[in-house]
């Protein structure tokens, strides 16, 4: 079996879900991976995944710790700007002071809108502009949202599309999560890429508190990623990926990559906290991946 070691350069948003700072005013993993031409679609897989956990965080904290209540004047909290007739309060503490939020409610339908102007930096370093609408039922039953992505942008790299999620706010073993289907593309140095499939972020742990900065995070699902030149994997994550609150990267978990019957993995390690993952190739080349911090070229 051979191996060998190289450094990856990195060139995506910070994985927020995921690559979380070990602390509040610490940056987060802005990263992508850029591998050998056998591997080149793992590793883009693997940069808009950071991406993509960006998104997934605003969505979550959106639909789990935001709280409108109406009020006679416009009105500006602390944390972030808000329309007339509206105050919101974000329990998190995880948006940036730059977000406007919007909310607005017609027949059954409830619609919440959280906008970044341009060079709006977050708690994490992300530099974030752009819009995402949350389209929700006031019915007691209906658990379910529709998160559209309008040009969100995360360091430069450009998301839009939709996921439906289902947000539940404890689980059967007790945790809040948020379960549903993805249809997005990302817009990369590479190109545009797309993801289709299914997705479930569970907070295990640090879910009981308001604080985001406590949260350590669990993933698992599955997609099929096509590339910029029509080249498609089938994703799996076979085992959960799980980001620690005290750990800026990922540090436990594995993917899988299926493509004409053959299989890669990629391995993030035993929940030990480093930059290092293990990539697997379907004729067993195992490569080491020390992952490097780089903004997106423009």
């Amino acid at each position: 079996m051979k191996k060998n070691k190289f450094m990856v350069a990195m060139a995506t948003a910070a994985l927020t879900l995921f690559f979380i700072s070990c602390n509040d005013n610490e940056p987060v993993n802005d990263d992508s991976l850029v591998a050998s031409s056998s591997s080149e679609i793992v590793a883009l897989d693997a940069s808009v995944e950071a991406v993509e956990s960006v998104a997934d965080a605003y969505s979550i904290y959106a639909m789990g710790s935001l709280e409108f209540e109406s009020t006679d004047v416009s009105s500006e909290s602390s944390s972030a700007k808000t329309s007339p007739g509206k105050r919101c309060k974000d329990r998190s503490g995880f948006f940036p002071d730059c977000t406007e939020f919007a909310e607005e409610t017609v027949d059954e339908t409830t619609t919440t809108t959280i906008s970044f102007p341009e060079d709006c930096v977050d708690r994490n370093g992300d530099v974030i502009s752009g819009t995402i609408t949350i389209v929700k039922s006031i019915s007691d039953t209906d658990k379910t949202r529709t998160v559209t992505f309008n040009d969100f942008t995360v360091n430069g790299h450009v998301i839009n599309g939709t996921k439906t999620h289902e947000y539940t706010a404890t689980n059967g073993d007790g945790y809040p999560q948020m379960s549903g289907s993805i249809d997005i593309s990302v817009e990369t140095d590479d190109g545009t890429v797309t993801k289709v499939g299914t997705r479930l972020v569970v907070i295990t742990s640090g879910g009981d508190t308001d604080t985001h900065s406590d949260d350590e995070k669990t993933i698992t699902g599955s997609h099929t990623f096509t590339d910029a030149e029509g080249n498609t994997k089938v994703v799996e994550i076979t085992t959960p990926l799980v980001k620690p609150a005290a750990c800026k990267y990922i540090a436990q978990g594995i993917k899988t990559y299926t493509e004409n019957g053959e299989t890669s993995s990629l391995d993030y390690g035993d929940g030990t906290c480093d930059n290092i993952a293990t990539l697997t190739e379907a004729d067993g080349t195992v490569t080491e991946i020390e992952l490097k911090r780089k903004r997106r070229k423009h």
